[in-house]
């Protein structure tokens, strides 16, 4: 689930490229990430893109055709090879998704791999490079049994693909909160509208690209006004917070709290609500923090 909320934060910092050469090479086409997942191939074109936030990298990729995406993070980054393994010197992650659900992540104690980032063009803002990563996830079968399961990513391959180095947001609209009574102030406020496995999703991330704090909330694409509830992040109705995004993987999901949609108009798009939640720890790893979450209300444009 953490890779999950990542993931979509992720795309909704860099949203998506819009290039659509998808020539049929050995390597990736410009503006094209390219892979094999268990021999089968994997090839995204439009919807893919790459950030470079306050010294960490991201790539995130979806072929729209299966609704599967490849996520890859890596913290100090720059050109050069970084472990995408559970190793206490690894610097990175990789992670596998169909419909957005049950992430496959390498990090993991059966996970390994490698990026090797062999442009990284802050100038002309474009990014390639290689990769491959096994990934594992543990499901529950029929029997209650616990078992695990592998994934192979194997021949990735990405070129030019577009680099985000700041967070922009959309000027109609705003998201304001505050964090433990002290203001969010945020500057860059996005939301976004995605479909996975036949079913939307909301997304709404609010930045301050000073502090490089981070707020995200996601409901259903159906959602009509009305008041919500926040129980954990495996819910419907999800609210994150990340403390210094880009400057580690420290997210805390709301555990319990509100979500209240005030108005919705599906002809402009417009959204606007209030909020209020507490967020604890998704990775026992993190510092042991608790947030709360106050004052919270939005009016957005969804993208």
């Amino acid at each position: 689930m953490k890779f999950s909320l990542l993931a979509l934060l992720a795309l909704l910092t860099i949203g998506c490229s819009k290039n659509d050469d998808s020539n049929d090479t050995d390597g990736a086409a410009d503006g094209e990430l390219i892979a094999k997942i268990d021999g089968n191939q994997f090839r995204a074109t439009t919807q893919v893109g790459a950030s470079l936030y306050n010294g960490t990298f991201n790539i995130t990729a979806i072929q729209p055709s299966t609704n599967e995406t490849i996520v890859i993070t890596v913290t100090n980054a720059s050109q050069g090879t970084f472990d995408l393994g559970p190793s206490t010197n690894a610097q990175g992650v990789g992670v596998y998704m169909i419909n957005g659900e049950n992430a496959f992540g390498s990090a993991t104690e059966n996970g390994s791999g490698k990026i090797n980032i062999t442009n990284l063009d802050v100038t002309n803002k474009t990014v390639s490079g290689t990769f491959n990563f096994t990934a594992t996830r543990d499901i529950i079968v029929s029997n209650g049994d616990i078992i695990t399961e592998v994934v192979q990513v194997t021949e990735g391959a990405f070129n030019n693909i577009t680099l985000s180095t700041s967070i922009t947001g959309n000027g109609n609209s705003t998201l304001s909160a505050k964090i433990d009574g002290a203001d969010l102030n945020a500057d860059s406020v996005r939301a976004f509208e995605s479909t996975l496995g036949g079913s939307s999703t909301i997304g709404i991330t609010a930045n301050n690209n000073s502090t490089k704090q981070n707020l995200g909330l996601t409901f259903p694409g159906t959602i009509t006004p009305g008041t919500y509830n926040f129980s954990g992040p495996f819910s419907t109705y999800t609210a994150t917070y990340n403390p210094n995004l880009g400057g580690g993987t420290n997210v805390y999901a709301a555990e319990s709290g509100t979500l209240k949609i005030t108005s919705y108009d599906a002809s402009t798009k417009i959204i606007k609500g209030t909020f209020s939640f507490t967020a604890k720890r998704l990775d026992p790893n993190d510092p042991d923090v608790t947030y709360q979450v106050t004052s919270g209300s939005f009016s957005v444009e969804v993208e």
